[in-house]
């Protein structure tokens, strides 16, 4: 058989281990509400009375805003004498079981195969996933692994992830030991593994690999909103689904029947992230928490005393530095109609409130604030993140100008491999960002070559190199060392030679330019994977033999409210505009600038 046909591994269908996604999720918040609900709410219950307005933030509780952890057993196939028969124990009876129910014929020779090794497959399924979304998968060597050493060159044949909670969880009063029980399968995952990406010796970093987008969502992975005590009716449930459903009408697009939110029972109500905001889901809790519970925004009275509308008092609100932040916030959840309010505060005079303005523009599809969010990302550090993923978030010709531009004219790493990334996600085909897949280990990228060099690796999300601006190139002398490549050239040499030194012998060779994007290329087809590619471009940077600056994960970063609040900044503003703090949290780095995945 082929050695990585061992697909569609069965899981163990016992009662005791099966249970249904949504009673895990309720029976198991405990350590999922806390501090994130708490972080969610934080800018919102200070205002919840100076409104008048119910909203669906009063009554309800974000209940699973953190990943699901996925694990389960794998084969890693075609390494080069570094597996071997592992250890006797759980790991190897699961798989045993899963290769046997597959019809592997002989599952004890492929077991104890030199070139084979058992390993622990674990990923993080961010919530709000829909099936098919790509996911990053970490494979290691367990513990007792037996004879293998190294999963250098390997290959993870096709392996499902299944969700896990552990008995005191479902239970709280269940006396027995605390062991984990096996859920639905939730993921499925195979390809080849890179290892020696993170810190540690040698020897540890070869038990661990990576494979990034290795994997695919089997099933929906719904946020869940649950109904507070005191507020658990059907009715209620009823009430704010539907008022979700009235404001993202035409709901995601990838849910069976197109709605955004369903009530399930009177506990729990299931959201699904609309397009718009997949790229920056805590905007989206937010905004959802700020939808009114019931009746009109446009209603004179909505506070007793007061003959302005809910929409007029944040209107006058959105201009107020001090409230700006939740004012804008409060009128994306109100809709469409808000577009005027909005317009009208990308003329304020406080930078804050113009940027307030017109990430809520973006979000509402309304290219209005395109200009003044491409200005933030270049002259804004506290707002970078914010504005780049509202640009990615805006499929308008605005915004693919406002990011070509950011990408070709700006000399800070950040804004650029930023831009970089926000351009991918809003077209992954434009001709800018397309790339190119070296040896299915790692993109490579080429852009705006007229602009300043610059070499970016990434170890977050997506193996890839971004080669910025006039070709980079290899200075001489230099002898590079990469894993089982060498890279070397005297002084004299326009050239260099890429040698490669595998552990069985063969010694392979080849010569090329001195040209990074040439190398890397050389490289990759004489069988380089991404560590490797790395090693190379962070050795030559340190050694100085790069014509150009080097850097690594130059991401955007939301700052916490709890920094601001440390920074004792007394001004919001510093003389020459740029926004320094904000009275309220502007809330955590969005998703597209995650950095949830280990290094």
């Amino acid at each position: 058989m082929n050695r990585c046909d061992l697909h569609h591994l069965p899981r163990r269908t016992s009662a005791v281990t099966l249970f249904p996604a949504l009673g895990v999720l309720l029976l198991g918040l405990a350590g999922c509400v806390g501090m994130q609900a708490a972080r969610l709410q934080s800018g919102e219950e200070s205002d919840a009375d100076r409104y008048g307005v119910k909203t669906i933030g009063d009554v309800t509780t974000v209940g699973n805003a953190d990943a699901l952890q996925a694990g389960g057993v794998g084969l890693v196939v075609d390494l080069e004498g570094t597996g071997g028969e592992p250890a006797k124990d759980n790991y190897r009876t699961e798989l045993e079981e899963l290769l046997n129910k597959k019809g592997v014929k002989d599952v004890k020779r492929e077991l104890a195969n030199p070139n084979h090794a058992l390993v622990v497959v674990t990923a993080m399924i961010p919530a709000g996933s829909v099936k098919g979304d790509p996911i990053d998968v970490e494979v290691t060597l367990p513990a007792k692994s037996g004879k293998a050493t190294s999963l250098r060159g390997g290959k993870l044949c096709e392996c499902i992830l299944f969700n896990y909670d552990y008995t005191k969880n479902l239970s709280p009063d269940y006396q027995g030991s605390n062991v984990p029980l096996k859920g639905l399968d939730v993921a499925k995952c195979e390809g080849p593994v890179l290892v020696g990406v993170g810190g540690g010796d040698e020897a540890a970093r070869v038990k661990r690999g990576r494979i990034w987008s290795g994997g695919r969502c089997s099933r929906l992975s719904p946020l869940v909103l649950l109904l507070n005590p005191g507020d658990q009716q059907a009715r209620v449930a009823s009430l704010v689904a539907d008022r979700i459903n009235e404001a993202f009408r035409g709901g995601p697009g990838d849910t069976p029947d197109g709605s955004a939110a369903v009530a399930k029972n009177n506990l729990a109500i299931e959201l699904h992230v609309p397009p718009a905001y997949r790229l920056n889901m805590p905007r989206y809790l937010r905004v959802v928490r700020f939808i009114p519970l019931q009746g009109s925004p446009d209603q004179p009275g909505a506070k007793e005393g007061d003959a302005r509308s809910y929409r007029q008092r944040l209107a006058e609100d959105l201009v107020n530095p001090a409230r700006t932040v939740t004012a804008s916030l409060r009128l994306e959840a109100l809709g469409q109609e808000s577009i005027p309010s909005l317009k009208a505060g990308l003329e304020a005079k406080h930078p804050l409130v113009r940027f307030c303005s017109a990430e809520a523009l973006a979000y509402l599809d309304c290219p209005a604030g395109g200009e003044e969010l491409g200005r933030d990302v270049a002259k804004q550090p506290l707002l970078r993140a914010f504005s780049l993923t509202a640009l990615a978030s805006l499929d308008e010709s605005v915004s693919h100008f406002q990011l070509r531009d950011l990408l070709t004219t700006s000399s800070d790493a950040e804004i650029r491999y930023g831009a970089f990334r926000a351009l991918r996600a809003l077209d992954e085909s434009d001709s800018l960002v397309k790339g190119e897949f070296l040896n299915e280990s790692f993109w490579l990228h080429r852009v705006a070559p007229d602009a300043a060099p610059l070499v970016h690796v990434s170890t977050t999300q997506r193996a890839e190199i971004v080669l910025f601006g006039e070709e980079p190139t290899l200075k001489a002398p230099f002898s590079l060392l990469a894993g089982e490549f060498a890279v070397t050239a005297s002084g004299d040499e326009d050239r260099c030679t890429v040698s490669r030194f595998p552990p069985l012998g063969g010694v392979k060779r080849a010569q090329c330019s001195l040209a990074l994007e040439e190398v890397l290329r050389k490289m990759a087809a004489m069988g380089a994977t991404y560590p490797e590619a790395i090693e190379l471009v962070e050795q030559a940077d340190r050694c100085s033999c790069l014509s150009c600056p080097a850097c690594r994960d130059a991401l955007p970063h939301a700052v916490s409210v709890f920094d601001l609040a440390n920074s004792g900044r007394s001004s919001l503003v510093s003389p020459e505009g740029e926004v320094l703090a904000a009275p309220q949290d502007l809330g955590t780095t969005p998703t597209l600038y995650n950095t949830n995945a280990k290094k």
